[in-house]
């Protein structure tokens, strides 16, 4: 028993395998990602940074589902020598409090933490050089984030139960969340900063910072509510050129085409509209891409003259032509890669404040995460169009193919019985298949699942399969069972239809049986179909027969996606049986 189909079906099953893996970073990176916006809105709003700091640790570990986060300060001490310094934890169980390591300091000082990169410690494996991550920890990520040029600390994520990889995907996501805590405590020490040389002015202070808070606040309620990338950053960036003065702003946008820029939302005079230069540009044409401010992903304060290396087609004769006198230029950086800019337009030359740069921070953290979450839906949708294709793949292997199997198969006993009284019975059973056949490929097309029972249950549709399949004078086939209630879910019933449906049309296709037998049993401990002929049996292993074709391997995924424990035995000569055993506990 074989089937011959293209070598692209095992690409499919390659597809299909890799999918749940693949789904799952995603699904973690997404709720990281959600999870870091929660903690920069805790952060942006509390007073003392620290305070809320538990709770932010507690947001980013569920989501890592790690069993302990720790955050740690780079510091001086008496001597000059440098510290990790814990100043905050947290640990998912109470229980294993006591089996952590009670250090609080440690004179490592790694240089790759130094130079901005993460570090994967896995106890037994990786040295840890990082000194933050527990002694009993089975694996660890250490994120580090600076502030001002400068190394401020790091996030420790560790997993105390399991020895783990952490996809790249992942490790992306948890470098925003740090960079977020970062982004807050340069917040909490520029407010302090401020609080400290401008005593006299400080009404007028708090009153900047509470309309920077609430521009703030109002874009993550945005980004909250707003699906469109594009809406979002024209939401951002009208409210950050009004609190910064700016005539204009733009921010430009590059998505996994790395060869192309675009422009994704532009402010003119306080309005939101297109921009009256091209809207992309490529890498070549943007020679400013290679140049010092990518690479050090630092902001830049320019003069309008200065905008030559820029080299966007179109832009500098519109700064001209608006009478703009400088540009301060913001790169978004997303874990290691620049994937766009912020760019504010002003009438005259004066520097950036430093707590308008701190707003700028805090909006350019906000605009990276949106840019990180539409990367993901890209990626999400992509995976899913990859899902949909295999499902498709499946059903019209599993429902339209064996529908017109059993149509050519009846059209035979028609070529056979022509001249006899029982071609009405024949074709107007081809006609009843045609029907159903046309149900199956609606369903397909419909991306449709079985959600309410079939009509008479799993045990009419079998026995119904059973008439089909029987062609008088050569095949008989005929069910075996009562009309007992499954307990099974209507898509979980469906699942073993389609498994009977594949081993019959084997049968018939095949091994050349003259009986085939589907039987449905409801044992104490299990529910078990199977499917029994006569034929010619396999003259190979059921494995290797598996590796040709489409519909052996599709009917072990079936069972195995609802719980079942599949199984074929077969020898030559003797027949094949295919048997589904369900436990009764998953019914």
């Amino acid at each position: 028993m074989s089937s011959s189909y293209p070598a692209e079906e095992h690409d499919l099953d390659e597809i299909a395998r890799m999918l749940p893996l693949a789904g799952d970073a995603a699904k973690q990176r997404d709720s990281l990602l959600a999870a870091a916006a929660s903690a920069s809105r805790l952060l942006l709003e509390a007073s003392d940074v620290m305070a809320v700091m538990p709770k932010v640790l507690q947001l980013l570990g569920e989501a890592a589902e790690v069993d302990r986060t720790a955050l740690a300060l780079a510091e001086s001490g008496p001597d000059g020598d440098r510290y990790l310094v814990i100043k905050c934890e947290w640990i998912s169980d109470n229980t294993l409090r006591g089996a952590l390591s009670e250090r609080n300091k440690s004179p490592c000082f790694c240089p790759v933490l130094q130079a901005g990169r993460s570090v994967y410690v896995c106890r037994g494996v990786t040295d840890d050089s990082t000194g933050i991550a527990s002694d009993n920890a089975e694996s660890s990520v250490i994120v580090p984030f600076h502030v001002e040029d400068e190394y401020a600390g790091a996030v420790g994520f560790d997993d105390c139960r399991r020895t783990r990889e952490f996809n790249p995907a992942v490790v992306s996501a948890l470098e925003i969340a740090a960079s977020v805590i970062g982004a807050a405590l340069h917040r909490q020490q520029l407010m302090d900063t401020v609080r400290r040389e401008r005593e006299a002015a400080a009404e007028q202070r708090v009153a900047e910072l509470a309309n920077a808070n609430a521009t703030l606040r109002s874009n993550l309620e945005q980004l909250a509510n707003e699906s469109d990338l594009s809406s979002f950053l024209c939401h951002m960036l009208l409210e950050a050129t009004r609190q910064l003065g700016a005539a204009a702003g733009s921010v430009t946008v590059n998505f996994a085409d790395a060869d192309v820029w675009h422009v994704k939302a532009n402010i003119r005079n306080g309005q939101v509209e297109d921009p009256s230069y091209r809207a992309t540009a490529t890498t070549d044409e943007l020679t400013w891409t290679r140049c010092t401010a990518t690479a050090s992903r630092e902001p830049v304060h320019l003069a309008i003259d200065e905008l030559t290396s820029l080299q966007w087609p179109g832009v500098l004769e519109y700064h001209k032509r608006e009478g703009h006198k400088s540009v301060y230029i913001l790169p978004l950086v997303f874990g290691s890669q620049t994937v766009g800019f912020i760019m504010l337009a002003f009438r005259n030359h004066a520097p950036i404040l430093s707590e308008h740069s701190e707003l700028l921070v805090a909006v350019a953290q906000q605009a990276t995460l949106a840019i990180g979450l539409k990367r993901l839906a890209i990626s999400a949708k992509n995976a899913a169009v990859l899902a949909e294709r295999n499902r498709i793949g499946q059903e019209i292997h599993d429902g339209l193919a064996q529908a017109f199997t059993g149509i050519l198969m009846q059209l035979g006993a028609v070529e056979e019985v022509a001249m006899t009284a029982d071609v009405a019975q024949v074709v107007a059973r081809i006609r009843d298949i045609a029907r159903e056949g046309l149900q199956e490929a609606r369903r397909s097309v419909l991306a449709l699942k079985p959600s309410e029972p079939r009509p008479g249950g799993l045990e009419l549709a079998l026995r119904q399969l059973a008439e089909r399949s029987t062609l008088a004078g050569r095949v008989a086939c005929k069910f075996e069972g009562e009309a007992t209630p499954t307990g099974l879910a209507p898509e979980h019933e469906h699942e073993l239809l389609r498994i009977a449906q594949e081993a019959v049309s084997n049968a018939l296709r095949h091994a050349r049986a003259a009986t085939i037998v589907i039987a449905l049993v409801l044992e104490p401990s299990a529910l078990v179909l199977s499917i029994t002929d006569d034929g010619i049996g396999m003259y190979e292993k059921p494995e290797r027969h598996a590796q040709q074709g489409f519909g052996l391997t599709n009917m072990r995924e079936r069972a195995q996606a609802i719980g079942g424990k599949w199984s074929v035995t077969s020898a030559q000569d003797k027949g094949t049986q295919v048997v589904v055993r369900i436990p009764r506990e998953r019914s």
